[in-house]
């Protein structure tokens, strides 16, 4: 009396699409740690930075004073710039990693309400066998009682 599960289908597809979006979750959680990771060492490196007090040099070195001077506010300003690019592109990885989120949220719900029809389907078929071993049951005793009752 085992009839299958009509929606097994469906089922399976929505499993699948639940599945590839747990992938693609995991996949924009990397992402957006690496690129956290990121802003990390290139902020970590410009704390880094020195600059040397032009006092402190040499009469022999003053020539380079300025170049040197230069050279240091130009890598401050790269750093600084690349910070703020390495920061937009954490904030694009949140952003992609909470849409991913919210579809794999979206995939577990609608995967979650077809496997909760495929329970009761379970219970109605386990139900209806019970109920057909029950009727079996009772003709048998019947059967029994009217036996010994001859």
């Amino acid at each position: 009396m085992s009839r299958s599960f009509p929606l097994a289908g469906l089922l399976r597809a929505r499993e699948l699409a639940e599945e590839q979006a747990a992938a693609e979750l995991a996949h924009a959680n990397r992402a957006r740690e690496e690129a956290a990771q990121a802003v990390r060492a290139a902020r970590s490196q410009l704390a880094s930075l020195e600059f040397r007090d032009p006092r402190t040099q040499t009469d022999a070195e003053q020539p380079d004073v300025t170049r040197s001077w230069s050279a240091m506010v130009a890598s401050r300003a790269a750093l600084t710039a690349r910070v703020q690019e390495l920061q937009l592109a954490l904030t694009v990885a949140e952003s992609h990693a909470d849409g991913a989120t919210g579809a794999w949220s979206e995939a577990r719900t609608r995967a979650s309400m077809i496997d909760r029809l495929r329970e009761r389907h379970d219970s109605e078929l386990a139900a209806e066998e019970l109920r057909a071993e029950q009727v079996t049951l009772d003709e048998a005793a019947l059967r029994r009682a009217t036996e010994e009752d001859r």
